[in-house]
């Protein structure tokens, strides 16, 4: 049964409040991660998805950086959590072989690098400045390249969800990068 389900009908019997409910969820999935099950809940509560709120909520908008930097750091940050979330709601992983995973995700990565590029274009951020953010960011998509066909294709993982927990796992790693590419970035803009 639907854990939220689970949650309503009990709010309903017992009266209890929205935070009453929010609690029972909370420990309902404490239960699931302590029994080791990895499912689309677990993915979408993935730190990385807490990490990229947090950046465009509170650290960015805070940063000594130019007011382009600034924006294209919200547009690309948005444009990850956003593709990801969409991307764990909307897949069945167990259902797919380790080929259609890797495809699946590696289009995922490569159509939200095109939509952030293509956002920032339409926000006004100067070509110069994209161009050498990529230039500089394209070590880092490398490595998260390789780290998504690593664990697609890793023989450790016990199942789909497992292996997508890592790649989101991959995915913040390189998001936090980001930061020290638009530094580059920067720099470089400014020597020039």
């Amino acid at each position: 049964m639907n854990k939220g389900i689970i949650a309503m009908v009990c709010a309903f019997l017992t009266g209890a409040s929205p935070m009453g409910v929010i609690l029972l969820q909370g420990w309902m999935d404490q239960r699931k991660l302590e029994s080791g099950v990895i499912d689309t809940s677990v993915l979408l509560n993935h730190s990385l998805f807490t990490h990229a709120s947090t950046w465009v909520d509170l650290i960015i908008p805070q940063l000594n950086v130019s007011d382009d930097a600034r924006k294209f750091l919200t547009i690309k940050f948005t444009a990850f959590q956003d593709a990801l979330e969409s991307l764990v709601e909307n897949s069945d992983f167990e259902t797919m072989s380790d080929a259609q995973l890797n495809q699946v995700v590696t289009r995922n990565l490569n159509e939200t690098v095109s939509s952030y590029i293509a956002d920032a274009r339409r926000e006004g951020i100067p070509e110069d400045f994209i161009l050498m953010f990529n230039k500089w960011h394209e070590q880092v998509v490398n490595i998260l390249t390789q780290s998504i066909e690593d664990n697609v294709y890793s023989v450790i993982h016990k199942n789909q969800h497992s292996k997508m927990y890592a790649i989101l796992t991959a995915y913040d790693s390189a998001l936090g990068a980001t930061l020290e590419d638009v530094e580059k970035t920067l720099e470089t803009h400014i020597g020039n």
